[in-house]
């Protein structure tokens, strides 16, 4: 079978579809966001969010409650949970290493969702994510405003946005989170927190892990690292088998 004709003018490149196209920019654009430093100050909050959901959702998996997760213009984090008295170290280690690992896995699912074929219903259930945290549990104004934004946003796209929106943002978002899980984990073994150096002060979730269970954080920090990078190649396979 003949490749189709590229029509002169067309901005469209031969062989891809209207909705390919939108998928390659949102990738592309969510690549920008994870490489350019002025708008990872942006992006890298979507990370934070996520990641900050990965610890309170195994708190509340372990019988845990959580009271709050604060939120930075920085893109700082952080959630302040209890578990109860007859837990032991190993159950607030999971907690604590729960946050890295997060946004390449939520990424991942993005991907298998959209390849398929269903864009919408992970862009509503990014939406919903939001909604929970900011119903239970964010109430500094940062962290309030930026993700009442985001969860506006998601859901109308969700909703009214056109297919080619839909794909752009669905894939944009998919990649945002799974290369935006694997710098964060990079700068994190590099730097020994968020893009923060130790003479911060800043307890690191490898160091806090560390104290638990009584082994270095640079295994902890390697183990970030690892599984970013597995999510991050099986969501990138995952997102080119969208194209034809």
């Amino acid at each position: 079978m003949s490749s189709p004709a590229f029509v002169p003018g067309s901005v469209l490149p031969p062989g891809l579809a209207p909705d390919e196209v939108a998928l390659v920019a949102g990738v592309a654009v969510a690549t920008a966001a994870c490489t350019v430093g002025r708008l990872w100050r942006v992006a890298g909050l979507a990370v934070t969010v996520v990641h900050e959901f990965g610890h309170a959702l195994t708190a509340l998996a372990l019988g845990g409650r959580v009271t709050r997760v604060h939120l930075t213009a920085d893109t700082a984090g952080q959630t302040s949970f209890a578990l109860p008295e007859r837990a032991g170290r190993a159950r607030r280690a999971l907690v604590t290493l729960a946050g890295y690992p997060a946004p390449g896995l939520a990424g991942l699912a993005g991907a298998w969702l959209l390849a398929a074929g269903q864009a919408r219903p992970w862009l509503a259930a990014a939406a919903l994510l939001l909604v929970v945290l900011l119903a239970l549990w964010v109430r500094n104004p940062w962290g309030v405003g930026s993700v009442l934004l985001g969860a506006v946003g998601l859901g109308w796209l969700a909703v009214e946005g056109s297919p080619g929106a839909v794909a752009a943002a669905g894939a944009g978002l998919a990649a945002l989170l799974l290369l935006g899980g694997w710098r964060a984990a990079a700068l994190h073994a590099t730097r020994d927190g968020r893009g923060r150096p130790p003479s911060s002060g800043v307890v690191s979730d490898s160091v806090a892990a560390g104290r638990l269970l009584h082994l270095p954080p640079v295994v902890w920090r390697g183990l970030f690292l690892a599984v970013s990078t597995s999510t991050m190649l099986a969501g990138g396979w995952l997102l080119l088998t969208v194209l034809r």
